[in-house]
């Protein structure tokens, strides 16, 4: 059995909501299937997702305005969707009720309110091909995240799935029906809607495929493979045909948007493969994650970026000495929620790495005052404005000097870097440098590590 996802670009409009269904007929195997939300039109300029016209109807409402233009584009494009399906108006009209219903009660939690009415994106997507699917003769059933048992709570900011869900997913298999299922958003224990971070309807897709113990999970997306690279920085990168998971979730953490990164994590643990695939070009043979690789292509298998991250630096003689200090320091960035991401250390020194949209000037002042009041901190040095760069590649683990081929093909582009961490295993390498510098940096691992004929 195959469990398939398509993304908001495969359900976008009309014409992509055929092509999708077009892919899901053409092998019998593909019985449950995951949506998104409807994506941007690439045809239609200034366009939205339907889940950003959500947010906006959310923020306007719950600001005490009426929400009237907000409504009025979510209509449109609802309107557009079902007459270019010619499916009937009244489901366009039912869900709109439905979006306007959500939107009236502002006396709930914000949360809870924000996910009610911004789950309704996936829910349209959901109710929208279902309705099509019947409309071309083919038995189809629409199942509801929460009536199927997906049961998820927040904590520490992060939305994360309860054991349960797996048990309550399973029954899916048995469906004598094509499975329609809405991802993003499941159940709170409490009976509230909740959903993952976006693009979170890759986690639901992964975890239903696990649930199920489904033999394939398909990503259909608007690319034909994984990247070596980034193509916003490098033009026309190599393709990417087989990617482990272990490489996958690195890449994915720094910045490959291919597949939510912890999306991988309950394939890994069922060994469950991942075809990524393109809705657009359905014949091209796509890039496989497997759990292990069956042959490696290139010492590097891909280099991701990220230009959002700055250090705390800290210094004081023998830190390194001082028994229970690392952990007092880091109880102090988990009381003020600052996650942190790395901490590279020294004799006299050590630095922590966070991601700048996580760190304001104000969380700055806190922890400066905290960190000089509570452990006598005075010399703190803040560095914004870094990018991280990393190298991944299961090949690097028994290659002598790829480490230092990438430190010389950086220096070659005149770049200084600031920090370089290891990976212990030996798949992957991060090098921080400005942001500013980011750009040259990638070309040059790029022209090392995957030279151009």
């Amino acid at each position: 059995m195959i469990v398939c996802k398509f993304g908001g670009s495969s359900l976008a409009s009309g014409a992509q909501i055929r092509k999708a269904c077009s892919i899901i007929l053409d092998n019998a195997e593909r019985r449950i299937v995951v949506v998104s939300a409807p994506g941007i039109r690439t045809n239609v300029p200034g366009d939205k997702k339907m889940t950003d016209l959500l947010i906006d109807l959310t923020n306007v409402r719950w600001a005490g305005l009426e929400g009237n233009m907000e409504l009025l584009a979510i209509s449109d494009r609802l309107f557009s969707l079902v007459s270019e399906l010619d499916l009937h108006p009244s489901i366009a009209d039912q869900l709109l009720a439905e979006i306007a219903r959500r939107s009236e009660d502002t006396t709930v939690h914000h949360k809870i309110y924000r996910d009610g009415i911004v789950s309704l994106g996936e829910a349209i997507s959901g109710r929208v091909v279902t309705e099509y699917l019947h409309s071309i003769g083919v038995k189809a059933k629409l199942v509801d995240p929460r009536d199927a048992g997906l049961v998820l709570s927040f904590y520490s900011g992060l939305t994360q799935i309860l054991p349960e869900s797996y048990d309550n997913l399973s029954t899916l298999a048995s469906e004598e029906e094509l499975v329609i299922f809405p991802g993003f958003y499941g159940l709170t224990e409490e009976g509230n809607t909740i959903t993952f971070s976006r693009g979170g309807s890759d986690i639901s897709g992964a975890v239903v495929a696990a649930a199920t113990e489904a033999d394939l999970y398909e990503n259909w997306t608007d690319q034909d493979h994984v990247y070596a690279a980034n193509p916003n920085y490098i033009n026309d990168p190599e393709p990417i045909k087989e990617i482990s998971y272990s490489e996958m979730r690195e890449l994915a953490y720094i910045g490959f948007s291919i597949i939510h990164p912890e999306a991988l994590e309950p394939l890994f643990s069922h060994r469950i493969p991942i075809r990524i695939a393109n809705t657009d070009n359905p014949s091209a043979k796509g890039t496989m994650v497997l759990a292990e690789r069956t042959h490696l292509d290139n010492v590097v298998t891909g280099i991701a970026a990220n230009d959002d991250f700055c250090t705390i630096n800290i210094r004081r003689v023998l830190l390194n000495q001082e028994r229970g200090i690392l952990l007092r320091i880091l109880t102090i960035f988990n009381e003020l929620d600052i996650n942190v991401e790395h901490v590279p250390s020294g004799i006299d020194s050590l630095s922590v790495i966070v991601r700048g949209t996580e760190f304001t000037l104000e969380d700055e002042l806190v922890l400066r005052d905290r960190l000089q009041l509570e452990l006598g901190m005075n010399d703190i040095e803040v560095t914004r404005n870094l990018a991280v760069i990393m190298i991944v590649g299961e090949g690097m683990r028994d290659t002598v000097g790829v480490i230092a081929r990438a430190a010389a093909a950086i220096a070659r582009e005149n770049i200084s870097i600031e920090v370089i961490m290891s990976d212990y295993h030996e798949i992957s390498c991060i090098f921080m440098m400005s942001k500013y510098e980011m750009n040259r940096a990638m070309h040059g691992l790029y022209n090392e590590f995957f030279p151009r004929s």
